[in-house]
Formats: C-alpha cells, sequence, structure tokens
C-alpha cells in the first residue's frame, strides 16, 4: 500500500455491512483501502497506534464493547484526531441519535441503506467530498 492510498475504517460489528461498504468503494473504482473493525475498542487502536490516519471513518452507533457514541466522544476529544471526517452509518432513525452525532461533530449522518444502489450513490458522494484524490486532505467538507 502506497503512502498515497487514503484508507478509510469502518467500525461495524455487522459482516455484512463491511462488506457492503467495501463493495461499494470497488463498484465506484476507488483507490481507497476499506478497513473494517467490529468495535470503538479496535477503531481507538487502530488511531491511536495504527501507521497512518486515515482520511474517513464509517462509524455504526450500535456496537458491542466501546459502541459508536463513545468512540465519537472520545475521537473528538483528542486534538490529533479532530481532523478526520466521521459518518454516522446506523440503523437508527431517532432524532435524538442525530442531534447527538451532530453536536459531537460528526460530519453526516446516515440510516443504512436497504439497496446496493444506494451504498454506492452514497460512496460516490464521500469520494467526492472527503477522500483525497491523492493522499491529500479535502478542505472543503460537506457538514451536517
Amino acid at each position: 500500500m502506497s503512502q498515497k492510498t487514503p484508507i478509510v475504517v469502518m467500525a461495524d460489528d455487522d459482516a455484512d455491512d463491511c462488506m457492503l461498504a467495501k463493495e461499494a468503494f470497488e463498484e465506484v473504482a476507488s483507490k481507497a483501502m476499506v478497513l473494517c473493525v467490529e468495535d470503538g475498542i479496535k477503531l481507538m487502536d487502530l488511531l491511536l497506534n495504527g501507521s497512518r490516519l486515515p482520511s474517513l471513518i464509517l462509524m455504526d452507533l450500535n456496537m458491542p464493547g466501546k459502541d459508536g457514541r463513545q468512540a465519537l466522544k472520545e475521537i473528538r476529544s483528542i486534538q490529533s484526531l479532530q481532523h478526520i471526517p466521521i459518518i454516522i452509518f446506523t440503523t437508527s432513525h431517532e432524532e435524538k441519535d442525530i442531534v447527538f452525532s451532530q453536536e459531537m461533530g460528526a460530519d453526516l449522518f446516515f440510516t443504512k441503506p436497504a439497496h446496493f444502489s444506494e451504498w454506492v450513490n452514497i460512496v460516490k458522494m464521500l469520494i467526492q467530498n472527503y477522500v483525497p484524490c491523492n493522499g491529500e486532505s479535502r478542505n472543503d467538507p460537506v457538514k451536517i
């Protein structure tokens, strides 16, 4: 993997959703490497001890161990991680989860798509707005 290859980390305990995300990135011919972790504990370990920070984090709110709410709050409290865009992907439709995510600094909130074509459309938008083409940061993210 090149230092220029963008890394996208998906924190989700549902292996099928991780597979769908990886396939959607492949479908749109993204050069990003998609890594999956199944909980907030592994996400934080990767962020704090990995060799490179990701360009983007996709995160479920409902995970065992450290859930997405706890991980989001922790990431936004660590200055060296605050610049990483975080996109919430969850089954929740609850207003309280949307408000919490926004208040804690998530960039976008999505209820998990029901169809693969929806995954592809979302990934296209994420690549355009959040995933750097040449390993460089984007300066114009879309905010919620």
